[in-house]
């Protein structure tokens, strides 16, 4: 079987998509599959310009050359999105058929891309959903539901979720959206995000370098750990730093970027008990996270359905705790309280999220029994082979049973 998966940002790029993608492309060729990656020149943080054509084991990566601004200001990431829309289009009419394309969601509704030449290239589309436009965008009030952009990007995206042949969602709320949005009930499927519990593990303080470095003497560190974007609740984990700036046992650390991140910047001027540190290495991944003690996760109300922090399957591989604040119908709520391996608050709620805190960090054995149901739920259900091994599974099925869809 012949796979191009779709998307503006590939391995080596840090991006969670890019991480994703790169995770599913190497099993699938591992499975025995033909993969084919159509990426950006580009990297999600801006500046790198990577080699047009290159091999990553196994997977042959064209990259289709577009401009790399980053996420500085939103006319930077419009400037390459769009650039990378007209460099995507003409890279995949160029290139052979294939029999299935996974397009992802970045840039937004580059699955259009795919759906437009499907009847040319006799492909089976696979719309893999990591975030729903133009909701987000409504959501944030970067556009206004009437507006003419927003009433094109809807009928777009309502002609992908029609037309797909399947589409992959990472959770029951965001499933129910893009059924509402026109997809057929029987075209969706469910496979969350995952980590890679292989490699992403638990380490012990006593043997972790990076823990000394990032706790800085605390007993406790509150680790933060991905995107510092729009759609995280991130006042609410600052308040709740706030109200706990007067113990000195426990620290705060945000590593990352984004466009958030200039408020943590603010709190960290004023708290004694609030840093950051940039964004590790992925091979420092399991490091990275269990340096930190509790970790924290933030989604805003608005996007409830429309957006899955990835982020808790990386906290559960290394067996610690998450305290998520957000909705409760998303699949990060649903997953904590379904395992038993965190707690979760509503959006605003920074009183209750810092007594758990200080609570845990008092009630060490309760918070190693949460991180071991962690560890025990992502190696049953939410690690690398487990996740990938189902996708592979869906195509393979596509391909071997299901009509295109026209």
């Amino acid at each position: 079987m012949k796979v191009l998966l779709l998307n503006q940002f590939f391995h080596p790029d840090l991006s969670a998509t890019s991480q994703i993608a790169t995770d599913l492309a190497e099993d699938l060729v591992t499975a025995g599959m033909n993969v084919t990656a159509l990426a950006g020149r580009g990297s999600y943080l801006g500046g790198q310009q990577l080699a047009q054509r290159s091999v990553h084991r196994g997977v042959e990566i064209v990259r289709a050359s577009a401009t790399s601004f980053g996420k500085r200001t939103l006319f930077h990431r419009a400037a390459d999105y769009a650039s990378f829309y007209l460099a995507a289009t003409a890279a995949l009419a160029r290139l052979p058929r294939h029999d299935v394309v996974v397009a992802m969601t970045t840039p937004p509704l580059i699955a259009a891309t795919a759906l437009a030449l499907k009847g040319v290239k006799r492909a089976r589309l696979v719309y893999w959903v990591q975030d729903l436009y133009p909701d987000v965008a409504v959501a944030f009030g970067a556009l206004k539901p009437r507006a003419l952009v927003a009433r094109l990007m809807a009928a777009t995206s309502h002609a992908v979720m029609a037309r797909a042949d399947r589409i992959v969602v990472l959770g029951e709320a965001m499933g129910a959206r893009c059924i509402a949005g026109g997809a057929r009930p029987t075209a969706v499927s469910v496979i969350p995000n995952w980590s890679d519990g292989d490699s992403v593990r638990p380490i012990e303080h006593s043997g972790n370098r990076l823990r000394s470095e990032l706790a800085r003497g605390a007993r406790t560190l509150v680790m933060y750990s991905g995107n510092i974007g729009q759609a995280h609740d991130i006042v609410t984990l600052l308040d709740a730093a706030r109200r706990l700036h007067g113990r000195s046992d426990i620290a705060f650390i945000f590593v990352g970027e984004g466009v958030q991140r200039a408020l943590v910047e603010a709190a960290a001027r004023e708290l004694p008990n609030v840093r950051l540190a940039p964004y590790q290495p992925r091979e420092q991944l399991a490091e990275s996270l269990s340096a930190g003690d509790l970790h924290l996760i933030g989604l805003s109300q608005e996007v409830e359905g429309l957006i899955e922090p990835s982020k808790l399957y990386g906290i559960m591989a290394v067996g610690r705790p998450a305290l998520y604040v957000g909705p409760k119908g998303s699949e990060v709520a649903r997953t904590i309280l379904r395992h038993d391996c965190g707690r979760i608050f509503a959006n605003g709620d920074s009183e209750g999220l810092a007594l758990a805190i200080g609570a845990l960090a008092d009630a060490p054995e309760e918070r190693l029994a949460l991180g071991r149901r962690a560890r025990a739920a992502l190696t049953q259900h939410y690690t690398r082979s487990v996740a990938t091994g189902t996708f592979r599974q869906l195509l393979e099925t596509l391909c071997a049973d299901s009509p295109r869809v026209a």
